[in-house]
């Protein structure tokens, strides 16, 4: 096929949204995009883009390159380039919970990984973000720089009284010789580093994610990103047109691995649990159906364990290369999340709390970013 006549749905230039757009106005192909500008200008205006006139240009251009000089196998690795890379890449953080750092391993290095964590209301979805963000920020090296994190809130859920408390507790662990004013001082470094936006429904989100790049732009030290949770915005929008759902959750899934592979960081989104049925049972599982579940590299499940031992959980990494289906404790504590005793348990398909049988297995727009 010639690349002229490439569908605009598969064009890297030209956003999911804005190609839905397209095609409702007859533009289907790359050659209707180019012959057409007036059409992209309407689309962009519709969506509220500013400037208009330079991202339409700019856009267009992105679209004529990428049809005239098609670079991908210009950018292929080889085999043993990639397990150099991968060898060579370290952890962008290590978590004080030392049977979560030892469960997540490789899936804490960056480079491209998407880890999705999922689990009921309460099980600590957001307590873990909140700490991974800090460890992040915060590292084991006691000499080294205090580092940057984004965290998108679409839930309302980040309270920074709660952010303030496990960096003085992980600060206190790490950087014991600290003096009361230096300690002050670091910890006011690291609150102020941690950049959070609120994105209220779904295309906020999707313009909050790609603002990214331009905000991540002389932001070396930025080592995670956080979306919780990517599931709030999407269970009640876009419903009666699932196929767009599913290529939109495709788009921010893409643009968030691009990220953290272009800017060697973590990206991490959270999730909700549903219910699925079938013929004669129903099972719990994470929500956005199948389509959304091809897109994480790793997938984590927390759940309660004892509802009688408040903060006490498991986690399962039930989607991962190297280490599925193993589960460590831990414990939600003042000062973030901690080992449990047994560290390592043995692995077993988590059940969260539900008696039901398990279910077949899984095949496995405008943010306002503030420094």
């Amino acid at each position: 096929m010639d690349a002229i006549s490439m569908d605009v749905r598969i064009l890297q230039s030209i956003p999911t949204p804005v190609a839905d757009a397209l095609i409702a106005k007859g533009c289907r192909q790359a050659a209707g995009v180019l012959a057409r500008p007036e059409a992209l200008k309407e689309v962009l205006a519709q969506h509220h883009v500013t400037p208009l006139e330079q991202r339409a240009e700019a856009m267009l251009k992105q679209c004529h390159q990428e049809v005239t000089q098609p670079a991908a196998w210009r950018r292929a690795d080889s085999a043993l380039s990639l397990l150099r890379k991968s060898q060579a890449r370290r952890p962008r953080a290590t978590l004080p919970c030392r049977g979560l750092d030892q469960l997540l391993g490789n899936a804490l290095c960056g480079g491209g990984a998407l880890l999705e964590v999922c689990g009921l209301p309460g099980s600590g979805k957001t307590q873990f973000c909140l700490q991974l963000c800090a460890a992040v920020q915060i590292p084991l090296d006691p000499n080294a720089r205090l580092a940057e994190a984004v965290f998108v809130d679409t839930e309302g859920s980040f309270v920074p009284e709660r952010y303030l408390q496990m960096c003085e507790a992980l600060l206190a662990e790490r950087r014991p010789h600290l003096d009361p004013p230096a300690a002050a001082k670091q910890l006011e470094t690291v609150m102020r580093q941690l950049h959070v936006c609120r994105a209220y429904d779904a295309t906020e989100l999707y313009a909050t994610i790609k603002q990214l790049p331009s905000f991540l732009k002389g932001r070396p030290l930025v080592g995670a990103i956080v979306v919780d949770s990517i599931a709030f915005s999407f269970r009640h929008e876009l419903m009666e047109n699932t196929a767009q759902r599913a290529r939109v959750l495709a788009d921010l899934a893409a643009s968030l691995r691009q990220l953290g592979a272009h800017h060697e960081l973590l990206a991490v989104v959270t999730n909700h649990m549903t219910t699925r049925f079938g013929e004669d049972q129903s099972w719990l599982a994470p929500a956005l159906g199948e389509s959304w579940a091809h897109q994480p590299s790793c997938q984590l499940r927390l759940e309660k364990t004892d509802w009688a031992s408040p903060g006490l959980g498991r986690a399962t990494l039930t989607k991962s290369v190297l280490k599925a289906n193993n589960s460590c404790a831990y414990r939600i504590l003042p000062a973030g999340l901690r080992d449990e005793v047994p560290r390592i348990l043995p692995a077993q398909s988590p059940d969260f709390g539900s008696a039901r049988p398990q279910g077949p297995p899984s095949h496995g727009c405008c943010g306002a970013w503030s420094s």
